[in-house]
């Protein structure tokens, strides 16, 4: 199936499955990271952030794309994000600063996302440079982590390669604005 295919119903496909359990993860995640078992809590991290590479590589696969999946799927990105980018900032591994920009740009688009579908509008479909920002906090946040308290060089590789994936995060979001309010007076 491919994206502009019409995604099916079902709801307990394998991808499906995947999505929820990454859920779960996340929330393991915030768990561990507030309880400081800071082990436990990147093993955590690591396999939410490798579950979001597979539910969508089977669901094209195996044509199993469905309307769950595509709520699923970017909600379980959102989770993530909050939950690592304020559980660091409450950790004091990553500046406040950088916090609000992640949390400023998923406002902005969580309020796009309203106002379309109250105009009858779709979710937008995922795109390469929103995939890739996506990847790139998932690297580099972590990567905060793993340098907070050992590594100043790889602590601040960490912030920096984050706040650049940050920017990433805003260009795409601003394309999901622009793809909304199009389709939006399109309808």
């Amino acid at each position: 199936m491919t994206e502009s295919q019409e995604p099916t119903s079902r709801v307990w496909t394998i991808p499906n499955i995947i999505s929820m359990l990454r859920i779960v993860l996340i929330v393991a995640f915030a768990v561990l990271l507030a309880r400081r078992a800071d082990g436990w809590a990147i093993i955590a991290l690591v396999a939410a952030g490798v579950s979001d590479f597979f539910d969508g590589f089977l669901a094209r696969r195996w044509n199993q794309v469905t309307t769950l999946g595509r709520v699923l799927d970017p909600a379980a990105d959102r989770l993530l994000t909050l939950a690592v980018v304020i559980g660091l900032g409450l950790r004091g591994i990553i500046p406040w600063w950088l916090v609000g920009l992640l949390l400023a740009r998923d406002v902005v688009v969580g309020v796009a996302l309203l106002i379309g579908r109250r105009r009858g509008v779709g979710t937008p479909q995922v795109t390469f440079i929103g995939k890739a920002a996506t990847f790139g906090l998932y690297w580099f946040l972590p990567l905060s982590y793993l340098a907070y308290g050992h590594s100043d060089t790889w602590h601040a590789i960490g912030i920096w390669g984050g706040a650049a994936s940050a920017a990433a995060y805003w260009c795409a979001g601003l394309g999901y604005v622009r793809d909304v309010a199009r389709r939006s007076r399109a309808a």
